[in-house]
């Protein structure tokens, strides 16, 4: 099983992960040069067409709302490339498209963000961290850009309640304005309108206008819906590829999953991917099929009878394919695609397909990067091919004047303290000498306790030696009930005060509730801070 360093990065208020260094680019670069050429013909030729693609269409994709003349020639460029579901995410996902940015230009290569509008939206709305004005507690409220939502894969989620969207960065301010004066919201929501207008998609406008901001950032990225990126030959030629003996694929994928669970010792039978399912000469592949009339995702399956394949989703849609011919195949697979028809990879082909055909590299999370161990496993299973490397990155940015918490190291002390007033309460020599007991007999007490301790006795000797020690610490202890009074008061407030500086202290803040420049400037400097590592 291979695994990655990490390479930590200590900032003020947060913190950059990434490996390899900045330094070692160059040299992954070239590595993975050299493994996709000794993949063969078909790998080759399968880059060529699915590349020219990718840059084209992202060209077009992005200048239909921000400037891209800044593109060179895409021939025979280098692709550096990352990813993430269009959605409001904290900054440590937001801070890899600034590395994108920042890499790309270091290596001549163009920088594309793939927006992977085929994952099913949780929910329409944020969580912000609130002061509650009667307590003065720092707890979350949820803010949504619209009713309801999530179920539905971001490509199909539509915005139903307009108004609450124009709103959305007004609701956000009010909520967030006691700890943060300016959050860059009311930049993106600026832009956020207008790409409403124009798709009326909630994961649509997200993204668009997470990407115009980046313009003002002079950040030099294009970016793609992977919706988009899988149009056409390349894609479906990749598809067929697993499918031409979707059951040996199905086999070297389970065995992986399960060589996965084995090595990180995982119980679970869904995690992280559930095994492919077989039904008589049906294969379950890890794709997805819906369309606009019924935008749920549905797994597809496959079924593979001399040269006649099969595919479907066992529900509403089926295709039939001649596999005598695989490029009149491949062709008849693009032809199907249509709104009723959206063919889609699962997390671990969209991945696959992107690090081993469409870049010469790309950037993951610490998460994704754990996971995808998987897909190079897959790889090697299936294909019989060495996978290209990968980079990881990600950061850890606090709200503006919030410190890492310190409440819980309190709670522990409290606790103890706690418990010392049952069986150790002479440590609480001024609280005894307070109390109605004779200081005398407190003293007796505690010099008999001591007495106790110096001779313990030998094992099966010791009931008369512990019911002693017992009973004295039960007449303390009982000296000490105020004391324990206080205690837990304090206990309480502490409490309460951790509560709310985990609320504040989260990563998992949306970067739209920080101010842009605040943002920026951490980003420069890890981004410095990294590439000297």
């Amino acid at each position: 099983m291979t695994s990655f360093r990490e390479y930590h990065v200590p900032q003020a208020d947060g913190e950059a992960v990434v490996e390899p260094a900045f330094s070692q680019v160059g040299d992954l670069l070239n590595f993975n040069a050299r493994v996709v050429g000794q993949a063969g013909s078909f790998w080759e030729s399968l880059r060529q067409q699915a590349r020219g693609q990718l840059i084209s269409d992202a060209i077009r994709y992005s200048s239909t709302y921000r400037d891209v003349g800044w593109v060179g020639t895409a021939d025979c460029q280098r692709i550096i490339m990352a990813g993430h579901q269009p959605t409001l995410f904290h900054p440590g996902v937001w801070f890899k498209n600034f590395a994108l940015s920042r890499l790309a230009a270091d290596h001549q290569a163009v920088a594309i963000n793939l927006v992977i509008d085929n994952d099913v939206a949780s929910s329409a709305a944020i969580r912000v961290p609130w002061v509650d004005p009667a307590s003065g507690s720092v707890v979350s409220e949820t803010v949504a850009y619209d009713t309801g939502g999530g179920g539905l894969p971001h490509e199909q989620t539509t915005i139903t309640d307009r108004e609450r969207f124009e709103q959305f960065d007004v609701a956000v301010r009010r909520v967030i304005r006691p700890l943060v004066a300016d959050p860059c919201v009311s930049e993106l929501w600026s832009y956020a309108r207008e790409a409403i207008h124009r798709c009326g998609i909630a994961g649509c406008a997200l993204a668009q206008a997470r990407h115009r901001l980046e313009q003002d950032l002079h950040l030099r990225t294009l970016e793609v819906p992977l919706g988009v990126a899988v149009r056409g030959p390349a894609f479906a030629r990749f598809v067929l590829a697993i499918m031409r003996d979707p059951v040996r694929f199905r086999d070297a994928y389970n065995e992986s999953v399960e060589q996965y669970r084995s090595a990180h010792g995982i119980r679970s039978r869904s995690h992280p991917v559930p095994n492919l399912a077989r039904d008589d000469d049906w294969m379950e592949t890890p794709l997805w099929l819906y369309g606009n009339e019924n935008p749920v995702r549905r797994g597809v399956w496959a079924r593979r009878r001399g040269d006649r394949l099969v595919i479907s989703d066992r529900a509403e849609r089926t295709l039939e394919l001649d596999m005598r011919d695989e490029e009149r195949a491949a062709d008849a697979l693009v032809a199907a695609a249509s709104p009723e028809f959206k063919l889609r990879p699962r997390a671990l082909m969209t991945t696959m397909y992107a690090r081993f055909v469409l870049s010469d590299l790309f950037l993951h999370g610490i998460g994704g990067g754990k996971y995808d161990q998987l897909g190079d496993m897959v790889l090697r299973a299936h294909f019989g091919i060495e996978p290209p490397r990968f980079m990881v990155l990600s950061a850890t940015r606090l709200l503006p004047g919030v410190h890492p918490p310190s409440g819980d190291l309190e709670i522990r002390r409290l606790r103890r303290e706690l418990r010392e007033t049952a069986f150790h309460p002479e440590r609480f020599a001024s609280d005894l000498r307070g109390t109605q007991c004779e200081l005398s007999d407190v003293v007796n007490l505690r010099d008999r306790k001591r007495e106790l301790l110096a001779m313990i006795p030998p094992r099966g000797h010791r009931k008369a030696w512990h019911g002693e020690l017992s009973d004295i610490n039960e007449q303390l202890a009982g000296l000490l009930s105020e004391t324990r009074i206080r205690l837990r008061e304090r206990l309480a407030a502490a409490r309460s005060r951790a509560a709310s500086e985990r609320v504040l202290a989260s990563r998992e803040h949306p970067f739209c509730l920080y101010p842009l420049e605040n943002l920026r400037s951490a980003f420069a400097g890890m981004l410095e801070a990294v590439a000297t590592v």
